[in-house]
């Protein structure tokens, strides 16, 4: 998962939190082990396999499986037993089920709800003292958590439709849509994440045989965790965001259709199943790779708009307006893009 920003600040963050509740450098250091002139380095990135060293060695120091985000420390094997809970058979709806039950016996700090909303089915997450966390450290990882998770216990990925967080954006907003592949709004009040309903009735193919391979990865590699099987929707969105970078134009979904030997019939069919359309995945390709050249802060705006194939250097401003109620030059200079979701994401 091409996420190094991310990767490298949820592991500061591991170790910053871990420093506030009163363990000092030389013991964090010593317990990683990790090399103290990394920390004061902001140009060094942490890696994946480093962060995943840093999040298992901080929860043995601390003792606490949520690493001091919550009020009371969580049981250390905890998030193990939960997994063994995951693997017992059945369909992944009742899955997930037993895995917030097991949660909500563990700990009074953090609870996760499944609520269904038509052809939307919401992971809800409620922290009882959200001070602990104010970069919603846990609200973004255990997101990810649950979506990886799901999608490896039916053997496929399941296509995220949104993710909301409740606090604000911290890192670029490409690498969050790497990280879930789905649209992430931040400042929402209530935080869910937003999957196609028709997934939890999928049976669960995973055996405790095969949990030692996700409990103990050595990246964070989305396409290995579902065996290759990832969804027609990120199989779709990376072609086209190939395309757009190469030929600053999309095709049509006919000639879309035609390059993947389906008609176009099919390929409606095919995104309807995940709660998408073409018009939206053509959308969201737009959107990510627009902000990320905008992040870049290389190019100017007319360009970005040509290349993000926008027909006028003011398509961009206009498509901006109506995603974020923000101009080119606002997400330039850091304002954070209220992302909007679209009318069939929008629960009561």
């Amino acid at each position: 998962m091409s996420t190094p920003g991310l990767i490298d600040r949820y592991a500061r963050t591991l170790i910053r939190n871990a420093a506030a509740r009163g363990y000092d450098e030389a013991r964090i250091c010593e317990a990683i082990p990790i090399a103290p002139a990394l920390l004061h380095d902001a140009r060094e990135r942490i890696d994946a396999p480093t962060f995943l060293r840093v999040s298992r060695k901080l929860k043995l120091l601390m003792a606490d499986e949520f690493c001091g985000f919550t009020r009371s420390p969580c049981p250390l094997g905890s998030f193990e037993m939960m997994c063994e809970g995951t693997v017992t058979g059945g369909v992944l709806g009742e899955a997930l089920r037993r895995a917030f039950a097991f949660y909500a016996s563990q700990t009074g700090d953090l609870r996760f709800e499944l609520r269904l909303h038509g052809e939307l089915a919401a992971i809800e997450m409620h922290i009882a003292q959200p001070r602990y966390d104010p970069q919603g450290f846990l609200n973004e990882w255990w997101f990810m958590l649950w979506a990886h998770l799901s999608g490896w216990l039916i053997g496929e990925e399941i296509p995220v439709v949104a993710a909301d967080f409740a606090h604000p954006r911290a890192g670029r907003p490409e690498e969050y849509s790497e990280m879930l592949g789905g649209l992430c709004r931040f400042s929402q009040a209530q935080p869910r994440l937003l999957l196609p309903a028709r997934y939890l009735q999928r049976p669960v193919v995973r055996s405790r045989a095969d949990l030692n391979g996700f409990l103990s990865p050595r990246d964070i590699d989305r396409s290995a965790l579902y065996g290759g099987h990832l969804s027609f929707k990120s199989q779709l969105k990376a072609r086209l965001k190939a395309q757009l970078e190469t030929q600053q134009h999309l095709p049509s979904i006919e000639e879309a259709a035609g390059e993947l030997h389906l008609s176009s019939q099919t390929l409606r069919r095919r995104l309807q199943a995940e709660c998408s359309s073409y018009r939206l995945v053509k959308e969201e390709v737009r959107r990510e790779l627009a902000l990320k050249w905008l992040g870049d802060g290389e190019l100017p705006i007319g360009e970005v708009s040509l290349r993000a194939g926008f027909a006028e250097p003011n398509g961009l401003t206009r498509a901006l307006r109506a995603w974020a109620g923000l101009s080119p030059l606002d997400v330039r200079r850091g304002a954070e893009p209220a992302l909007r979701a679209p009318e069939r994401m929008r629960l009561s």
